[in-house]
Order: structure tokens, then C-alpha cells, then sequence
């Protein structure tokens, strides 16, 4: 089907009338206003308020990015005696493509609007000598790689998607095949008329280079520590923004994921030496759950205030097994799973905060508890964030970078630094044998799913781990969660690749 384009145009949606006056509240869930652009994109304010409406769609979905990242993996399965259909659908690994979790329209929301600030930042220092030419690099570089995250994400989650560049954006006009002018949501386009509309790359490989392009030429136009226009951020909107540091570790990931393990390793020691992060303290651990933002923990978050919304946290809703809470009991972890990666050993504070049998019940408390031991959040009054990036993702990344150099010291050395951190005896050398590379992507790995459980990286950390090893490591895992004729159903399944990519509606 064959359309001639006539126009796009993007709604600037802003953060609620909070944004546009006082800021009180940088994590506000609740309807969004529509302005009108003619009396827009003039100051810094603007763009500063168009900023931070960026990131609003993503805060929607966090509970689909757990679904994506952890219900499919090993370490998740479902809570109820009668599990929700399309819930299900995920933690049995069979998604059907009228399955409403695995939309992406929220993505490209956020793409939508990243590229219309990208095409209007420059624009503003025709009416705003106030702004500085640095804060103007800032808000570009902030688009451009709030972009390179959502197409990193599409590109390890669906196995086809549209690359939008340019401002289409949340409605499109086309002339259709009667020639009558149609007025649509990008969202709610099928995916025929997308690809009669938008480029859909032939070979992912062009997307993951345009990812690390961007990233790579945003590295030295963020601000260092949080300095925009040489004002700093509050603190909980500091965490709530994208910075240089998240840059370089970002950048460092995907470097992994392309094999370029020398640049990888070289990007991880930004956030490493940055005196404003660091792997902290096993006792302030949980901050950056049970609080809004946790300082030095967190890199980059999407966030959640109770207090400004109309609903419960959809964390919250997903792995709370008390009803008068809201919560659903859709998610749990895998007991059999979890008690052969957590370790038991002294006190390692993830094992005791990330999830805990309360009740008759094993639940993620990550999200619904206040302490390691039995507080519990008040009713519908979660303000669990979702962690996008952590500290703890450069010392882990760099371990990983350093073990393919075959700088077997360096990665044993880095992990050791975060076990510790945890609560945890480092480990011996004579205990481990740190020049097998195949034993410490183990030793990693593991490390990975204690520090990052049921934050949405399990899925692909099993993806990058066969990659980096030649086997199905995925595979072998996650249908180790399984049993019986379905345990090698799913085994059979996940040998083939294409199945571990979510179905496009």
C-alpha cells in the first residue's frame, strides 16, 4: 500500500502545569496538556519543560519492561493460582501479537518527542541570549540519546520496528488510496501501513551503528555532574535526567554487544572515577528503591510520586500480594531459580531486600517493601523507580570489558568490589579459577542477577551471554524454570533465535 506523506506533527506534551510553573514535582504522573507550538520553543523554560516531557511516555511502561526483561527469563514466573491470560503469555514464553504489553507505541512517543526537540533546540537561542551555547549542546545531546536508549531497547526486544529521524510523531496525515487526507496516531497505524509510511531497516546491524554513533557524539555535550545552563539539578531530578556519566556507561554496553571490548572498558572508567557515583554502602542499598532517588546509586531512572497520580505504581500493582495494597500478584520469583544464584553467605543486602517469602508467599519486594526486613509500603502509596542504570552497571560492565582483554586480575579484582560493597567476602583466588573465561562469565553473570533482579536486564543479559559465548546459554536457562514436557518445549523453542524477539501487532 503506497502513500504519499503530506505532513507530521508532534502535540508538545509537558510535564502538568507543575513543570511549566514551579517544578515541585519532577516525577508527576497525570494527564498532560497539549500547547499550542507558536507560543512555544522561545525559552530555555520551554525547552527545559519539553525536556522533561520526553521521558513521560516511558514512565508508563515501566511495568512492560519488566514483563519484557523478566517474566520471559529464569528468575520470574507468574503469582496467581490463575494466572492473567496475556500476563501469562510472557512468563510462559508464547506472546501472541494481540498481547497489549507488547505495544511499543509509548517508545515511539518518546522518539517522537526526542526528535522534535532535537529539530527546535537550536531555534530557541534566536529568542533567548540568556542561553547559553553549552545548555543548547545539552539539550540536544539529552534528545539524541534519550533516542539511542529507545531504539537500544527495540533492537534487543522485537525483531521489526520502524527508525523514525525525523519529526513524525505522535499524529500523522497521509493521502490514502481514495486520496482522501487521513489524520492518524502513529501508534495506531498497523504495522503494513508503517512500513508503507516509515524506513524499516533491513539489517539490524544499521541500527545498532546508528545507536553507538549517537551515543559516541553525545559523550562530550552532557553535562558532567548534572550542570545544566550552570544551574544544578534538585536531587530527585538529577537521577531523573540523562548526564555523561549514563552516557559513558550506555556507551560502554553497547560497545560489549558490538565486540568492542577495548573502547568498553575504557568508556566504564567516567562513571567509575566520578566522585558523584559510586557502588556505596550495603546498608544504603535499598535507598534508590524505597525513595525517589538514591545518591550515588542511581545513574538514570523513570520515576514515580503516589501523590501527583491517579493510580497505583504499576510496580507496585505487578508484585504485591496484598489486594487492599493494589496489588495483583502477577509477577513472583522463581524460588528453585533464585536459591541457586542469591547468596546466603554472610549478609549480601540483595538477598535480603530483593525479594522475601512473606506469608504463604515468595514475592518481589523490591518495589513494595520500605526496609530488608517486614515494612511494607503503605496502601497504593509506592514510589519504587525504575532503574535504568546504576552504579553498579559500570563496575560490572568493566569486568566484563576486562575479561575479554584477558585482563583476567582486573575482572576479578572489579567483581570483588561489588560483592563487597553488598556485604559479601571477596573471593580467593585459589577459590575461583579467574583466567577460565567461561567460569568467570559465570561468576559475572550471576553477579549481574543478584545486583540487578527484577529490574528488566535479566532477559538480555542472557541474551548477551550467548552471544559472547557461541551457545544458547538462554535457552539452557530459562527453561530451567520450567518442568517436565513444558521445560522441553520452551528448551526447543528458545534454540532458535528469532523466538526470543516479541511479535510487532
Amino acid at each position: 500500500m503506497k502513500k504519499k506523506l503530506l505532513s507530521s506533527h508532534i502535540l508538545v506534551c509537558l510535564l502538568g502545569s507543575s513543570v511549566l510553573s514551579s517544578c515541585s514535582g519532577f516525577f508527576e504522573v497525570e494527564p498532560y496538556n497539549a500547547v499550542v507550538e507558536d507560543d512555544f520553543y522561545k525559552t530555555q523554560q520551554d525547552l527545559n519543560a519539553a525536556a522533561l516531557g520526553m521521558y513521560e511516555p516511558l514512565s508508563k511502561d515501566v511495568h512492560k519492561f519488566l514483563l519484557w526483561g523478566d517474566a520471559r527469563a529464569d528468575m520470574v514466573t507468574t503469582g496467581q493460582a490463575e494466572p492473567t491470560p496475556y500476563i501469562n503469555e510472557f512468563v510462559i514464553n508464547n506472546v501472541s501479537a494481540q498481547n497489549p504489553y507488547a505495544d511499543y507505541a509509548n517508545i515511539y512517543a518518546t522518539i517522537a518527542r526526542c526528535n522534535r526537540q532535537m529539530e527546535r533546540v537550536f531555534d530557541v537561542t534566536k529568542q533567548d541570549d540568556k542561553l547559553l551555547p553549552k545548555s543548547v549542546n545539552a539539550y540536544y545531546a539529552e534528545a539524541l540519546l534519550l533516542r539511542a536508549i529507545c531504539y537500544y531497547t527495540l533492537l534487543r526486544t522485537f525483531d521489526t520496528f520502524p527508525i523514525i529521524r525525523s519529526d513524525y510523531a505522535e499524529d500523522i496525515s497521509y493521502v490514502d488510496e481514495q486520496g482522501n487526507t487521513v489524520n492518524r496516531k502513529t501508534s495506531e497505524l498497523t504495522v503494513n501501513e508503517l512500513k508503507g509510511l516509515l524506513q524499516f531497516p533491513e539489517d539490524k546491524q544499521e541500527v545498532w551503528q546508528m545507536v553507538y554513533n549517537d551515543v559516541l557524539s553525545v559523550l562530550g555535550m552532557l553535562p558532567l555532574n548534572f550542570q545544566w545552563n550552570n544551574f544544578s539539578l534538585p536531587a530527585e531530578e538529577r537521577y531523573g535526567r540523562l548526564s555523561q556519566p549514563t552516557a559513558a556507561t550506555f556507551a560502554a554496553e553497547v560497545a560489549i554487544w558490538l565486540g568492542e571490548f577495548q573502547t568498553a572498558s575504557a568508556f566504564c572508567n567516567s562513571p567509575i572515577i566520578n566522585n558523584q557515583h559510586s557502588l556505596g554502602t550495603a546498608g544504603a542499598w535499598p535507598n534508590q528503591f524505597t525513595g525517589s532517588y538514591a545518591a550515588q546509586h542511581s545513574m538514570f531512572l523513570l520515576g514515580y510520586r503516589f501523590d501527583n497520580s491517579f493510580e497505583t505504581n504499576r510496580l507496585q500493582e505487578f508484585t504485591s500480594n496484598v489486594a487492599t495494597d493494589g496489588g495483583k500478584y502477577y509477577l513472583k520469583p522463581a524460588s528453585h531459580v533464585i536459591n541457586t544464584l542469591f547468596s546466603y553467605e554472610n549478609t549480601d543486602i540483595r538477598t535480603t531486600f530483593s525479594f522475601k517469602v512473606f506469608g504463604q508467599d515468595t514475592v518481589i519486594w523490591k518495589y513494595i517493601g520500605l526496609d530488608n526486613v517486614w515494612s511494607m509500603r503503605p496502601a497504593h502509596k509506592s514510589t519504587a523507580s525504575w532503574q535504568i542504570y546504576r552504579s553498579a552497571d559500570a563496575w560490572l560492565l568493566k569486568a566484563l570489558a576486562d575479561l575479554h582483554l584477558n585482563d583476567y586480575a582486573s575482572a576479578f579484582n572489579f567483581i570483588n568490589m561489588v560483592r563487597e560493597a553488598r556485604g559479601l567476602i571477596k573471593y580467593l583466588p585459589e577459590e575461583i579459577n579467574y583466567t577460565d573465561r567461561e567460569v568467570m562469565l559465570d561468576v559475572i553473570f550471576t553477579e549481574r542477577a543478584r545486583e540487578f533482579a527484577f529490574e528488566g536486564k535479566r532477559w538480555y543479559d542472557l541474551m548477551l551471554w550467548s552471544k559472547l559465548t557461541g551457545r544458547n546459554i538462554l535457552a539452557e536457562k530459562v527453561s530451567s524454570k520450567y518442568s517436565g514436557q513444558v521445560k522441553n518445549e520452551v528448551y526447543q523453542k528458545l534454540l532458535e533465535e528469532q523466538s526470543w524477539y516479541l511479535p510487532v501487532q
